[in-house]
């Protein structure tokens, strides 16, 4: 997935995904602590430094700016507007994707989580978490096999996360509701269609901090 994404901001270009400076040094602060988000100021200070190689937030996929709003009739978490992605574990991305995010809970008090971003029409991916459960599918065929073939479905034990192969219907059922619930939209969204706000131009030039 990560290099995925490397490869189409490379090509095609993408908004940074990190929002703020100072917003995101608050950010950090509240994750590892005033001490280490000095020293990442300071660093920063003198070129563009990745969060991949930090532990606390070197996770699979980190997110770094996005607008979540509360929905009352919902009683749910959506976001508005593109989905800043940082870096999924070591591998920096540092891109702005056309997407949706929903948090929320069941009515026993369980986590809900859903997140659909498209970088372009040939890369999108989609993740949907509830009892226990994660479903995962992408145009990425690679990444789809290779969930199908490491599934944990019919052995995990009590109380596991069973992560299982999702569908296009999945991925497209969780867009619809969400623009439907959440923005009143009835028109059926395209996976082809060439994704909102991307900024056209030069390539994202790599620099030698990213990561990569």
């Amino acid at each position: 997935m990560a290099f995925d994404l490397q490869a189409v901001i490379q090509k095609e270009g993408a908004e940074e995904g990190r929002g703020d400076q100072t917003e995101l040094l608050y950010k950090i602060a509240d994750i590892i602590g005033e001490r280490n988000a000095k020293d990442f100021e300071t660093r920063s200070a003198q070129g563009y430094v990745s969060l991949g190689p930090i532990a606390e937030t070197a996770k699979a996929l980190t997110f770094a700016n996005v607008n979540l709003k509360w929905s009352v009739s919902n009683k749910a978490f959506y976001s508005e507007g593109l989905l800043g992605v940082s870096n999924s574990f070591r591998n920096d991305i540092n891109g702005s994707f056309e997407g949706f995010m929903e948090v929320k809970k069941t009515e026993d008090g369980a986590p809900v989580f859903n997140v659909f971003f498209k970088a372009s029409p040939e890369s999108w991916y989609y993740l949907g978490f509830e009892d226990n459960r994660l479903l995962m599918y992408s145009s990425n065929e690679e990444l789809n096999t290779l969930v199908a073939k490491k599934t944990n479905s019919g052995k995990a034990k009590l109380g596991d996360v069973v992560f299982v192969p999702g569908s296009e219907e999945e991925t497209k059922a969780f867009i619809n509701r969400f623009r439907l619930e959440y923005f009143g939209i009835e028109v059926p969204y395209s996976l082809s269609d060439g994704p909102a706000g991307k900024k056209k131009g030069d390539p994202k030039k790599k620099n030698e901090n990213d990561g990569f």
